[in-house]
């Protein structure tokens, strides 16, 4: 995948990546757990590496954004009203880093990559479902 070398917002469209495996894949959803438990995971790996290779947190590697946005798409259901208010909320976490995720960005290699974009997916979901337990646009 080369999403990271778009010159104008590769996280946001990497986003995409997440949107399709969840399109495709969370019917099965062992396998879904499984993907993104995995995805996440390698992307530790993957990240810290090429973090000495390329610098802190270098914009090339977007495999944080695909991999964490796939938490809070396990509990959208498949309707375009919920999966955009996912989209933009996690998006927006990921960008404004409200307290405490600037704090995790500071981790060293890929685990400071990695968790400050699951602290945003988990504040995603959290929002999601809130808005599902009060039956607001989550049906």
């Amino acid at each position: 995948m080369f999403i990271g070398y778009l010159p104008v917002a590769p996280g946001t469209f990497s986003c995409a990546v997440s949107i399709i495996l969840w399109y495709f894949i969370l019917p099965f959803r062992i396998v879904y757990i499984a993907i993104a438990a995995l995805l996440f995971m390698l992307g530790i790996s993957v990240s810290d590496s090429l973090a000495r290779e390329w610098g802190k947190d270098p914009r090339r590697i977007v495999v944080d954004e695909y991999a964490s946005m796939l938490l809070p798409l396990y509990f959208t259901p498949r309707a375009i009203l919920p999966l955009a208010v996912v989209f933009l909320l996690f998006r927006f976490f990921d960008i404004v880093k409200p307290p405490p995720i600037r704090m995790l960005e500071r981790l060293k290699g890929g685990w400071g990559i990695m968790l400050d974009d699951l602290l945003a997916a988990v504040y995603t979901t959290a929002i999601v479902l809130l808005l599902r337990s009060i039956g607001l646009i989550f049906i």
